[in-house]
Parts: C-alpha cells; structure tokens; sequence
C-alpha cells in the first residue's frame, strides 16, 4: 500500500512537552527527488494528503482533532540512495582522501545514521587529524 509519508516518527514519546496534556505529536516526513519523485507543489499542500494517510493506516481516527498542522520543506533533509550511490561515493570520497579533507557525518560519509552515530562518526575523522599531527 502507497503512503504519502516516507517516515514518521512520535515526538510526544520522547517528551511529554511537545504537546497539550492529553495530546500527541506525529511528524510525518514526505520525500522529493528532482531525478525520481520532484515536489509539484507548495508544503502545505501535502498536509491534508498526510492525514488522510494517517487516518487510512489508523494512526488516527476520523473524530481526532488536529490542533496544529504545519509544513515545512528542507531541500536537503536527508541522504538519498540511489542505484549510482556506490560509484559516486568512491569519486567523492577518493578525492576528498586526496586533498586532506576528513569528511563525517549523514552528508559526509553519505550514509542514514542516527544523531549518535554521527557524533561517533565526528569523534573518528577529528582523532585521524590528531593521530596524523601526533606523527
């Protein structure tokens, strides 16, 4: 089945002050890609595309009340891979390793990680500069 949403993720889970007592929070995360799927629209009209597909998966029913509804576009939220993910890697990251440029994080090393793994990720490219000043 075909959702509007690519991620959703429950912010009233992680603190209780996202939202009024008694309420909840859902984030709801639609893609665009200008190759595979472009935005043929403004944020807010994937809003009520959304609900509909929240209320058709039942995350919410239709006697629900929605107290705020917002939209926001982020052109470069997140890493996209591609089937030329792999190729185009290599060349970036060959030649950033070429000219001395250390390269971290979910757009440095290109990959889909958490806050924490990107940290980790941080902490090894700025211990290679010290390992490489040390020598």
């Amino acid at each position: 089945m075909d959702y509007s949403f690519t991620r959703l993720s429950f912010p009233h889970n992680l603190s209780k002050s996202t939202c009024p007592p008694g309420c909840g929070a859902i984030q709801a995360e639609v893609y665009f890609s200008k190759k595979y799927k472009p935005m043929t629209g403004k944020p807010d009209d994937y809003i009520e595309p959304v609900i509909h597909d929240l209320r058709r998966c039942g995350l919410i029913k239709d006697a629900d009340e929605i107290l705020f509804r917002n939209a926001t576009f982020a052109e470069y939220a997140n890493v996209i891979f591609d089937l030329e993910r792999a190729e185009n890697l290599a060349t970036v990251h060959g030649y950033l390793d070429e000219i001395g440029i250390r390269y971290c994080g979910r757009y440095g090393d290109w990959g889909y990680m958490w806050t924490d793994d990107s940290f980790k990720s941080g902490e090894r490219a700025a211990q290679s500069i010290l390992d490489e000043a040390s020598s």
